[in-house]
């Protein structure tokens, strides 16, 4: 497996979900994000684990009531 490719730093995945890195730090003491790994004072995610979890809360758009 190769790591080095693998791995993306939080300021990164800040970026690619939109996100301002201190509000993904925020979540992420929340426990709301996808894992991660922690290497010393640097925080790394996997890309497989942030797809799993965007996967992981796409919703289905809800059906409309007609009639009403």
């Amino acid at each position: 497996m190769d790591f080095q490719n693998d791995l993306i730093r939080e300021p990164e995945y800040a970026r690619l979900t939109g996100r301002n890195v201190r509000t993904v730090q925020r979540e992420r003491a929340r426990r709301i994000g996808p894992a991660f790994i922690r290497i010393g004072r640097k925080v790394f995610y996997r890309k497989a684990a942030i797809e799993a979890w965007l996967l992981a809360q796409e919703q289905a758009q809800p059906r409309s009531v007609r009639g009403r």
